[in-house]
């Protein structure tokens, strides 16, 4: 696999967009070439899959139901459970006999599982066929990437990297027409013992509040209603960008864009949960009222040695933060 130094979606697009398009033509002739995306795991892995469909849906591919007639197959995998990286290996073993038919066929693996060098070296060891390497901080290279291993005809892999800026503008093609996942911050820097998430997905990077505004409001021209917002921890959204309260206040101002919808939100950590989102989630309309608050534990020492930050008392504390008037609690 060779490292590339490459450049930003928005900045290299129609130049990547073009070589990509005259190396398919090549590859594939007058044929359409077809992709099959199959992400593994959290919400957040499906959107970022959404984001890849989108990308390749841009090359000039349009979506296989089938993996078997994909020209392109694309595994974003999990790193969070044992049994995902098993599931992912077991694909892979399926996809490599596929390609000793179809020998043009394309094969790229990205997602957690490749941001830890010891899977990346098993991956490039045991199936030397993957065309295609790479994290989830560089979805937006992938029209480069792609297009160098169509040159090469040999793999690819970007350097791993957890300090990507945020990317705006990439093209998503959404699994549904009524349901949207919208992230809102990337990664995470709460370390607790038993999570690889920070160190596969990168410390917290939240995106601007107008972007994300923006997209709520296009989605919803668009005829969706049911838009739930994603992040490792919501409640942090905002705080590396040095703003108070960041969720809180753009709860309420989603809140205030014209038409009929909901709002979710997914996940919570407690160390964050404020009264001020309670407040929020009370007197919006749109925000749906109820929230995932995990409890992890009852005892104090193994949420210590577990490093979540809170305590017992300051977990159930939270319990008292809703007004009495809330009903729905």
């Amino acid at each position: 696999m060779e490292g590339l130094c490459l450049y930003s979606y928005v900045s290299n697009k129609n130049l990547y967009l073009k070589k990509c398009k005259e190396m398919l033509l090549l590859r594939f002739g007058e044929k359409h070439p077809t992709f099959y995306v199959h992400s593994f795991g959290c919400q957040g892995n499906i959107a970022e899959g959404e984001k890849i469909q989108g990308i390749l849906s841009e090359l000039g591919f349009s979506k296989a139901f089938d993996v078997n007639f994909a020209d392109i197959v694309i595994l974003n995998t999990c790193a969070i459970r044992e049994k995902a990286e098993c599931r992912v290996f077991t694909h892979l073993d399926n996809l490599i006999n596929l390609k000793k038919v179809c020998t043009n066929k394309i094969i790229g693996i990205c997602g957690c599982m490749v941001q830890q060098e010891h899977i990346k070296q098993r991956i490039e060891e045991r199936f030397p066929a993957v065309d295609l390497l790479f994290g989830p901080h560089v979805i937006y290279k992938l029209p480069e990437l792609l297009y160098f291993a169509l040159c090469n005809k040999k793999g690819i892999y970007s350097n791993i990297s957890n300090k990507e800026s945020v990317q705006e503008g990439l093209p998503t093609l959404r699994g549904s027409h009524i349901k949207a996942l919208v992230p809102i911050i990337y990664g995470c820097n709460n370390f607790c013992s038993y999570c690889i998430v920070p160190y596969v997905k990168g410390r917290e990077r939240s995106r601007s509040f107008s972007a994300i505004v923006d997209e709520v409001k296009k989605l919803v021209e668009n005829g969706y209603k049911d838009i739930t917002l994603l992040g490792q921890n919501v409640n942090s959204y905002g705080k590396d960008l040095n703003v108070k309260d960041g969720f809180a206040k753009l709860l309420y101002e989603l809140n205030k864009i014209d038409g009929n919808f909901r709002i979710r939100f997914m996940t919570s950590h407690p160390k964050d949960f404020s009264k001020s989102l309670i407040d929020v989630i009370a007197s919006c309309n749109k925000v749906c009222r109820h929230f995932h608050l995990p409890v992890q534990s009852g005892c104090d020492r193994i949420l210590k040695a577990m490093n979540r930050k809170y305590t017992v008392n300051e977990y159930l504390n939270i319990l008292s933060f809703p007004p009495a008037s809330a009903e729905w609690v």
